[in-house]
Order: C-alpha cells, then sequence, then structure tokens
C-alpha cells in the first residue's frame, strides 16, 4: 500500500524553517528531497534507534536512505510513504507559514479538515491495483482470493492495524498483550522446575542408552537438562518459522492462502500491530500440549518433563524477545540491537531467509543467513 495524499488532496508546503521545528521526539519530521515526511509514529519501530533519525530530523535523509552504509530496500521506501505529509517549498526559507499559505493561495485548514485528511492519508484505498483487498473490511476471507499475486502482496508491509474477523468474539481472541505471555506460562514453568527437581531428587529417573544399559540422571543434572530443552527449542522455532510460517501456499489454493495469513501472513503485512506480536495462549496451549506429549512418549517423566519446562521456558523468551525486536530501543552494539536489525532486514528486505529469532545460530548450518550487503 501506498499512502501518499489522495490526488483529490492538494498537498501542503511547509518552509524549511518550519520543518526544522520539528526535531523532538513528540513531533519530528524529515525530508526525502523536496518531500516532507512526519516520522515521528516510526522512531521506535526503526531497526537503528530513534536517535539516528532524531539526529537528522528536519534535514534531507536522501544519502542515508541510499546507503552506505545501509542502503534501504524497496519494501521500506515504500513503507516511509506512508508518513508523507506535504512539500517544501524552498522559495520560503524566511517566510513563514502564513505568508506561505497567502502566497501559495493554500486555504486555511480548520482541525476538523485536518484530521479528515489525516484520515483519508491513513485509510483510503489509494490504488485498486496494488491494494487489492479492501481495507474497510475483514481481511480473513479476502486474502485467498489474491492467488498467484498473495506472496508478493503480503510481502509489502503496511503500517496500519488489520481487521481479521467481522466476529467481535473472533477477533479479540486474535489479539493478546504481550504480558499475558509470562503471566499464563511462567507460573506453570516455575511449578515444573519444582517438580522436576523433586522427582530427580528421588533419584529412581534412568536413562537407557540400551534395554539392558542405563544410568542415573541425578538431580544436579537438572539445570543442564533445563538448559538444554531451551536450546532443543531454538531449532524448533527455527523449523516452525521456516517451514510453516514461511510456507509457500499453491497459489490456487484457498484455503491454504487463508490459513498462511492468519498463521503468519498478517505479521509480515503489519509488522507492527503490537496486539499481534505474541501468541494467543488460548492457541500456543495447542502446540504446547503436542510437544508435551511427544517428550513424554519418548522419554521417561522425569527426563522428558525436564526438557519440556525448559522448551517451554524458551518459548515465553522467544515471545518476550519478538515483542522486543518490533517496539524495543536495545543500546547500540548489544546483542538485541543486532538481533533487531536481523530481524526487521528479515521483515523488509529478506523474507526468504533469517529465520532465527532469538538467535542466528540456526541459519548458519541451514545456509539461511542474509546476504551481505554490498555497494
Amino acid at each position: 500500500m501506498n499512502n501518499k495524499m489522495s490526488p483529490s488532496v492538494s498537498p501542503r508546503f511547509f518552509s524549511e524553517k518550519e520543518v526544522s521545528k520539528h526535531c523532538t521526539k513528540d513531533s519530528c519530521w524529515v525530508l526525502l528531497g523536496t518531500r516532507v515526511y512526519d516520522v515521528t509514529g516510526f522512531l521506535r519501530m526503526h531497526p537503528g534507534g530513534e536517535a539516528l533519525i532524531l539526529r537528522r530530523s528536519g534535514k534531507d535523509v536522501s544519502r542515508e536512505i541510499e546507503g552506505p552504509p545501509h542502503r534501504h530496500s524497496e519494501n521500506a521506501r515504500r513503507w516511509m510513504e506512508q508518513y508523507y505529509i506535504g512539500e517544501l517549498d524552498r522559495d520560503s526559507i524566511d517566510e513563514d507559514t502564513e505568508t506561505l499559505r497567502h502566497r501559495k493561495k493554500i486555504p486555511e485548514r480548520t482541525t476538523e479538515e485536518e484530521e479528515e485528511t489525516s484520515a483519508i492519508n491513513k485509510c483510503s484505498k489509494v490504488n485498486e491495483e496494488t491494494d487489492l483487498v479492501d481495507w474497510r473490511k475483514p481481511l480473513a476471507w479476502q486474502v485467498g482470493y489474491l492467488r498467484e499475486k498473495y506472496d508478493t502482496w503480503v510481502h509489502q508491509p503496511v503500517d496500519r492495524p488489520i481487521r481479521l474477523f467481522e466476529n467481535d468474539f473472533f477477533e479479540a481472541n486474535t489479539k493478546t498483550s504481550w504480558y499475558m505471555v509470562p503471566i499464563v506460562w511462567m507460573p506453570l514453568v516455575i511449578y515444573l522446575c519444582w517438580y522436576c527437581y523433586s522427582l530427580l531428587a528421588q533419584e529412581r529417573t534412568r536413562l537407557f542408552i540400551t534395554s539392558d544399559y542405563s544410568i542415573l540422571v541425578h538431580k544436579y543434572s537438572f539445570p543442564f537438562i533445563f538448559m538444554l530443552g531451551m536450546f532443543l527449542w531454538s531449532f524448533i522455532e527455527y523449523c516452525i518459522h521456516r517451514f510453516v510460517f514461511h510456507m509457500r501456499p499453491p497459489a490456487h489454493n484457498y484455503y491454504l492462502i487463508t490459513l498462511h495469513f492468519l498463521l503468519h501472513g498478517q505479521h509480515h503485512k503489519s509488522p507492527f500491530d503490537g496486539s499481534r506480536l505474541v501468541f494467543p495462549p488460548s492457541l500456543a496451549a495447542i502446540a504446547i500440549g503436542a510437544f508435551y506429549l511427544i517428550l513424554r512418549q519418548l522419554l521417561s517423566e522425569g527426563l522428558g518433563t525436564s526438557l519440556f519446562v525448559g522448551g517451554l521456558c524458551g518459548y515465553v523468551v522467544y515471545d518476550m524477545i519478538h515483542y522486543y525486536l518490533h517496539y524495543g530501543s536495545p543500546r547500540r552494539g548489544s546483542y538485541l540491537y543486532g538481533l533487531k536489525a536481523y530481524h526487521v532486514k528479515h521483515h523488509f528486505e529478506h523474507q526468504r531467509a533469517g529465520f532465527g529469532i532469538t538467535t542466528t545460530f540456526w541459519d548458519y548450518p541451514f545456509n539461511t543467513t542474509m546476504p551481505e550487503q554490498t555497494f
């Protein structure tokens, strides 16, 4: 989607003096040539941190967009157009806005008119050939009709909330606040840690190497089994993200396209929809329960449950990190700073690579690391 001003709305003109005044977290404008963008709402989302944008507020960022050090992708450029608010009048350096309006014969706007214009820019269908869907209606039952256009469309991100279902109950159950994940699952993690340690302390849990040979699983080995469970989760996380969330549904299959959109496509279409950055506990419980049953079938209770609780803790960490990579502002040079840049690049430029969330480790042996950028 390209949220440029509707053709029926005349672009606003700003003097350089007026643009330069917007240089704070509460109001941050930048220039791209003579085009003016209000990027206030994007500060927290920027993978390089808000300070990088604030230092360039009121200035032309064309050089930074082209790089080096980072050439922004076509999706990033398309994304920026959503914040377009008007044009720079270079002949008005020393003129105030009132003089500019008078000379350009641009009528004064009321607050209601400005809000209406903003609503038009953010919510109207600008180009039916590129939008492809009716944003005023739920998307769940529309995307399947995109067929061969779906894959390209879903990987062109937009900055807007998405409604999936008409029914309010179903819609509400697709949204989850980030803090619900630790609230629901961490008490279970803590209880199972105590339960597993107590079970191993009875010294009846054995790991059978062969039918005739086994070794005792000591209680002090629990931390190592727990960490192994977290490590195994990181592999499961990679596999789910790569092979399930990023499957390519056949263009002719309406239902697989719809399923893909509900599972992960909606997140790629609207990557900063804060209500859908973590899994609803009700849906996660199905997958978590399945993994528990598999482990209990393969291993003894003490060993299987110890691995499971480590994996469950790994899942909670994964969901929290995923949310933070979209909305957090990690310190420059830190591990999470690198992960944030890596993950945002996955959304905007390399959707078929960079599947690791909590770690990039598994991208290396499976050759799905993102290619190095060259100039």
